[in-house]
């Protein structure tokens, strides 16, 4: 409640100031006469099922007026909310369909229900902005009829970008900053040094603003649950591919399991001990998104393990009110020797992403939308703002903010009456444009280190680092990757052992953790047992079959 009373404060009257010199900011507004042919002859409003938890749409912002005026388009958006498993199963058996539906983990479930129309005529016939962005990706999200059915929201401009992706590190052991500083910033390489610390600072400091300190947090709910699945292997010195890992053997890569391996021992081994330390939070296996969220906001969370897409609402939070208590990622291994490798290689998802449904009654109006979506001027508008408003740009064409804009996007609420944000989950470029600027804000070089507040440049400068990307290695290269977008056969064996090895972890990872240290061993020998009685070479096998293809057609 306190951020929101503070949101409140954002004057009506600055509002529509910034709304009015959007208008007449000529050169930042997006042209719908190169849009693909939109028509805007007649109003026509879109239902839109996105994955992601986003406040809901306020009904207007600067961004989606001014869109929605050079379309007439206006969508009729739905966001997440609970359990996306659960979400898509209601609609698939309902039957009935929004016009657009981004499924995330669960679009193969919408694919297999036949919900999605294909894409491929509209696109050559109405999308010549969105065949230029998915560009040579576009053999890639062939489904086995030949045809594409959905586009991944979150697109490299192009095939092999030389230019590395910054941006913030989105995964890893997040530690907050607080407990970094009271101990002079410590290098921190691995797990053990980690909770070392956290359990020090956790002493020293049993309440933090008024209420208990807890050491360490997480979430179990629905399929969120990947903070508590996946760090064994990143500790291991894996990518994030989610549903195995591979190994590279004799030019390629051979996949495995992870979840039965002494990598995956050692983690919840490592949190039991934590838990008999009374580190963890006692509701971190009961508590929903909501709940978790609150618990990282308040300032009280010394660390915890997830992907910034997770976690981002408390972290822009934190960082507004409260930017000690807010958090560093960090990439831990088990042991020195091991290389990390947090920063997955760059590529595109090929499992997920938004498409129109059978339900649509105007596939043409929806596709030339999201062409005119797909525009670089228009995804500027998405991503930077609006020129002179949002950004600037200097005599060599590079884009930049200044202090009062970086403040402006550190503050929720103004980047909820800007409202960019509100168009993720449609296809976004997070590339770099010919003219050398990053398709997103967070990606432009310059800006990255400039949005750092006192603390950050104070951690910065401890740790002899140019931003927070240079506690991470380099990506490796994996053609192939990643193993968590590969569309495994519908009802088939390897999909429904996928399924049981998911419910035997939402079983067991709560009993491993919990249980009483006397009894670790025990519960992990009862896991592995219930594991190897299922059949994981149809899983391992099919996997391994579409890792072979990629590595020989991509």
């Amino acid at each position: 409640m306190k951020v929101l009373r503070k949101a409140a404060s954002v004057s009506l009257v600055a509002v529509l100031a910034l709304t009015a010199a959007a208008c007449s900011a000529g050169e930042s507004k997006p042209s719908s006469t190169d849009s693909g042919g939109i028509t805007k002859a007649e109003p026509k409003e879109f239902s839109v099922f996105i994955n992601r938890s986003l406040p809901d749409y306020p009904g207007s912002t600067r961004v989606g007026d001014m869109i929605d005026k050079e379309t007439n388009v206006k969508l009729k958006r739905e966001y997440l909310v609970g359990d996306l498993d659960t979400k898509i199963g209601v609609m698939v058996a309902s039957g009935h369909y929004p016009d657009l539906m981004d499924g995330g983990p669960s679009t193969s479930k919408l694919l297999s229900a036949g919900a999605y129309i294909p894409l491929d005529e509209l696109v050559d016939k109405y999308a010549p902005n969105l065949k230029k962005l998915y560009n040579a990706r576009w053999n890639k999200l062939k489904q086995p009829d030949g045809k594409v059915y959905f586009l991944p929201g979150w697109v490299p401009y192009e095939e092999g970008d030389k230019a590395p992706l910054l941006g913030t590190p989105q995964t890893g052991f997040w530690i907050q900053k607080a407990v970094l500083k009271e101990f002079n910033y410590p290098k921190i390489k691995t797990l053990d040094e980690y909770f070392d610390l956290i359990e020090k600072y956790a002493k020293k400091y049993p309440e933090i603003e008024g209420g208990k300190t807890i050491g360490f947090e997480g979430i179990m709910e629905g399929s969120r649950k990947h903070d508590l699945v996946n760090p064994p292997f990143f500790l291991a010195g894996y990518p994030n591919d989610g549903a195995g890992i591979a190994n590279k053997v004799d030019g390629g890569f051979k996949v495995d399991t992870f979840q039965d391996k002494d990598m995956t021992k050692r983690y919840y081994q490592k949190l039991n001990e934590v838990n008999a330390k009374k580190l963890l939070d006692q509701e971190m296996f009961i508590m929903n998104y909501d709940q978790y969220i609150a618990k990282l906001t308040s300032g009280r969370v010394l660390g915890l393990h997830d992907q910034r897409f997770q976690i981002g609402k408390a972290i822009d939070i934190l960082d507004k009110e409260k930017p000690e208590r807010s958090f560093v990622p960090l990439p831990l291994v088990y042991d020195s020797s091991i290389k990390e490798q947090y920063t997955p290689p760059l590529g595109m998802s090929t499992s997920a992403g938004m498409g129109i449904s059978k339900d649509a009654k105007d596939p043409v109006a929806i596709i030339k939308y999201l062409d005119y979506l797909a525009k670089q001027d228009t995804q500027n508008l998405i991503s930077w703002g609006v020129k002179d408003v949002d950004y600037k740009v200097n005599e060599k064409g590079r884009f930049y903010r200044t202090p009062e804009m970086i403040a402006n996007f550190k503050n929720p609420e103004y980047k909820k009456q800007w409202g960019g944000d509100y168009f993720l989950g449609l296809p976004i470029s997070v590339g770099y444009w010919a003219d050398g600027n990053a398709a997103r804000a967070d990606n432009q070089a310059e800006l990255l280190t400039a949005t750092y507040n006192d603390i950050d440049k104070e951690i910065i400068k401890a740790y002899g680092i140019t931003s927070y990307n240079d506690l991470f290695a380099k990506p490796e290269v994996r053609k192939y990757f990643p193993l968590f977008d590969i569309v495994l056969e519908k009802g088939g064996k390897a999909e429904l052992t996928k399924q049981k090895i998911d419910d035997l972890l939402t079983s067991y990872i709560p009993k491993l953790v919990l249980s009483n240290p006397a009894d670790f061993n025990k519960v992990w020998d009862e896991y592995t047992g219930k594991f190897k009685a299922l059949d994981t070479k149809s899983y391992i096998d099919e996997l391994q079959k579409s890792v072979d293809f990629r590595m020989k057609n991509w």
